[in-house]
């Protein structure tokens, strides 16, 4: 899909482009009063029109800009971004939905601002314009620590992305720019009723959701579309549309052949007859995707996150979906966030992932820390909309992804639940048995077991997946056995995938040479047996390649 627009605000004068077209639920208005664009699915538009007296949502939401300012924009709900110049007030607002799954990127420069809704466009204009496009290498390191930039930060100097929930603020009378909050899920107070009632609530929440997003469907005479794995999330998706009556038309899976999420998810497609469709990884040959993922995450998260997604929707043969269902970050939500029963700070635990560069970015990350009170917070923006996006990111080439755990009414609700029912998945176990008991039918592959009893969760993992993986690795010498995508197995037993990754970093090594400390831990990070380190050196390699070489 051909997406986003840019903004260039320079001596009181907006240029504006918008690359998109204009379907879902898209708009662009340009009168001598604004010019408003929206882009994206707004999954409550029917019932935002239903409330109203439009039945028309460029005329609906003109109105509601006329009544709220801005603020208008809380009342959406979905994939979407945009912005709006008010030429009579002489000010842009500029916006992204409240999980910035909708990325928008901005700088400030030689009293300039320019915006665009993409990282690697946003760089070739500054640098036709002449601004400065150089590497920071801080955030640099905060890749290679955490697996992905924090907060909204981006490979390039003074280039920021627009915060989950934030718009931006700017007076063309003196280029001011100022990021407001429009959802916040700081101030979220515990939910006052018992725990029978949150299953409830949770269930009528869900449903709801569910129905929005299959509607949605409807409204754009698309099929049903939706992902299934070995996990929990996808299934409560799929299986809450079914009994909503709202049955898939397709379900769609990709892993390694044989592995749980394969002979989960074909069970269950069988089982409820809804036509499926599996993509092997096998083999691994697109790890060679390198650019091509550095470009669709631009630099801010690594590129072994999405690659594969990239290689299994590309060989899709039917795209004839306008929207991608998932379950993306059920289980983060209701209690994969939290570490103990409690309201605590952040910790180090469930975001680094190479130790090594800690101590580089050590302060800037306790600074970070004490911005949060709560450790779910920060790892909601900073683990899921930070790092678990970017399949998204991958998939909104063809279609948009949803799921029904991402709407502010669930985020909301999830946040308020206390941490001593959520922490080991405890309360959504409960609702999984009482309102979807068939979903506890199937292997949680997460445990290895039926997900119809709490203390599997704790087992699960500790005993018998780790007893599985140790079987399968040490005693059949059967490491493709253990993961959904074993890239280090795809890559040490193919010499051309070696020999790719070789080449790569012999031909672009020469572009660190102006950053000798950096470069010295690239070369240290490539002479690594490991692949995870290996890839994240080329990782680096090929953010300087796209950006500023």
């Amino acid at each position: 899909m051909n997406q986003g627009f840019q903004l260039f605000i320079s001596e009181k004068k907006v240029k504006t482009d918008v690359f998109f077209v204009q379907d879902y639920d898209s708009i662009v208005i340009d009168n001598e009063n604004f010019q408003m664009v929206i882009e994206g699915v707004i999954l409550n538009k029917k019932q935002l029109l239903g409330t109203s007296y439009y039945s028309d949502f460029s005329t609906f939401f003109s109105n509601l800009y006329r009544d709220k300012d801005i603020l208008a924009i809380q009342d959406l709900d979905g994939e979407f971004r945009g912005y709006v110049w008010n030429k009579l007030d002489e000010k842009v607002f500029v916006f992204t939905n409240p999980t910035s799954t909708q990325r928008v990127f901005y700088t400030k420069q030689q009293n300039q601002i320019l915006i665009d809704t993409h990282l690697v466009r946003l760089s070739q204009s500054a640098k036709r314009k002449n601004f400065s496009i150089s590497p920071n290498i801080d955030n640099i390191y905060s890749l290679l620590t955490f697996g992905n930039m924090l907060e909204n930060q981006s490979p390039i100097n003074q280039v920021f992305k627009i915060l989950d929930g934030y718009y931006l603020e700017i007076e063309l009378k003196n280029q001011s720019v100022v990021e407001k909050k429009y959802f916040d899920l700081e101030k979220t107070e515990y939910f006052k009723e018992n725990k029978k009632n949150a299953i409830q609530e949770l269930n009528s929440i869900f449903s709801e959701n569910v129905l929005w997003e299959y509607q949605k469907d409807n409204e754009l005479n698309s099929k049903h579309f939706t992902l299934l794995s070995g996990g929990l999330d996808s299934r409560m998706a799929l299986l809450y549309a079914e009994k909503l009556n709202e049955k898939p038309d397709e379900a769609f899976c990709f892993s390694q052949s044989g592995y749980l999420d394969e002979t989960i998810s074909r069970q269950i497609a069988k089982d409820y007859k809804i036509p499926y469709t599996f993509q092997p990884l096998d083999r691994g040959d697109y790890l060679a995707y390198i650019d091509k993922l550095t470009e669709l995450s631009e630099g801010c998260g690594l590129f072994t996150g999405g690659i594969h997604v990239q290689y299994a929707f590309e060989n899709l043969k039917n795209k004839d979906f306008k929207i991608v269902h998932s379950g993306s970050i059920g289980d983060g939500i209701l209690g994969g966030f939290n570490t103990v029963p409690y309201r605590q700070k952040p910790g180090e635990f469930k975001i680094v992932v190479n130790r090594t560069f800690l101590p580089k970015v050590q302060s800037d990350f306790n600074k970070i820390r004490q911005q949060y009170e709560s450790e779910e917070l920060f790892y909601l923006r900073n683990v899921a909309y930070n790092r678990t996006v970017l399949g998204a990111q991958v998939i909104q080439q063809y279609a948009y992804q949803t799921s029904p755990f991402m709407s502010k009414k669930m985020l909301a609700f999830a946040i308020s639940l206390p941490e001593k029912w959520k922490i080991h998945q405890k309360l959504y176990l409960q609702w999984l048995n009482q309102c979807m008991p068939n979903a506890a039918d199937y292997i949680w592959e997460k445990t290895g077991m039926k997900p119809d009893a709490q203390w599997k969760s704790m087992i699960g993992p500790q005993v018998k997946k780790r007893l599985s993986k140790i079987w399968n690795t040490k005693i059949l010498k059967r490491t493709d056995k253990t993961s959904m995508y074993p890239y280090e197995f795809y890559y040490n037993n193919s010499k051309d995938i070696q020999n790719y990754y070789q080449n790569y970093f012999q031909e672009n090594i020469w572009r660190l040479e102006n950053y000798m400390e950096l470069k010295n831990d690239v070369e240290i990070l490539f002479s690594d047996n490991n692949f995870y380190h290996k890839s994240q050196a080329i990782n680096i390699l090929a953010i300087f390649k796209l950006f500023f070489n």
